[in-house]
C-alpha cells in the first residue's frame, strides 16, 4: 500500500497537495488564510486537491513557501499529473465522482478496485453457471 501511495503522489498533483496539507495539519480554511491571496477560496483548494483545477504560478510559489517544498518539485508533480491525465481519461471521472460524493481520491480508487474485483467474481460465477446450465439442458460437456 505504501508503494501505491508513493506512486500516486508523484503522478497526482491533487493527492500530493492533500498529503502535504495533512502532514502540516492544516485545514482548508487555515491554508486559505496562509496563502493570503484574494482570489484563493476554499473551493479553489478543494478543486486543486481533486485535480479539477491547478493553481497559477503565484499561488504555486506561495504553496511552495508554506509547505517548505521546492517549487521545482511542485511543478514536476503537476507536469506528471498533466501527462498522466492525457494517458488516463477515466481517472478524471473518478476524480469528479470523488469530488461530488465527498470521498478522497484514495477512497474512490479503493472502491473502484473493489467494484472491478466483484465484477470479475460475478463474471466467473456467471460463466460457471452458464456452462452448468448448458450441460444440464443439452448434455454437452463444455
Amino acid at each position: 500500500m505504501k508503494r501505491f501511495k508513493e506512486k500516486l503522489l508523484e503522478n497526482d498533483f491533487g493527492a500530493y497537495l492533500y498529503d502535504l496539507r495533512c502532514k502540516k495539519g492544516y485545514t482548508i480554511e487555515e491554508l486559505v488564510q496562509k496563502i493570503d491571496i484574494e482570489t484563493v477560496k476554499t473551493k479553489n483548494i478543494r478543486k486543486w486537491e481533486h485535480d479539477l483545477e491547478f493553481p497559477d504560478l503565484n499561488q504555486m510559489y506561495k504553496i511552495s513557501e508554506i509547505y517548505h517544498t521546492p517549487i521545482e518539485e511542485l511543478m514536476q508533480v503537476r507536469t506528471n499529473t498533466l501527462q498522466e491525465g492525457l494517458n488516463a481519461v477515466p481517472k478524471e471521472l473518478i476524480r469528479l465522482i470523488s469530488y461530488v460524493l465527498g470521498f478522497s481520491i484514495y477512497g474512490m480508487l479503493i472502491i473502484c478496485y473493489i467494484i472491478i474485483f466483484l465484477t470479475l467474481i460475478w463474471s466467473v460465477w456467471y460463466l460457471i453457471d452458464a456452462s452448468n446450465a448448458l450441460q444440464q439442458r443439452y448434455g454437452i460437456d463444455v
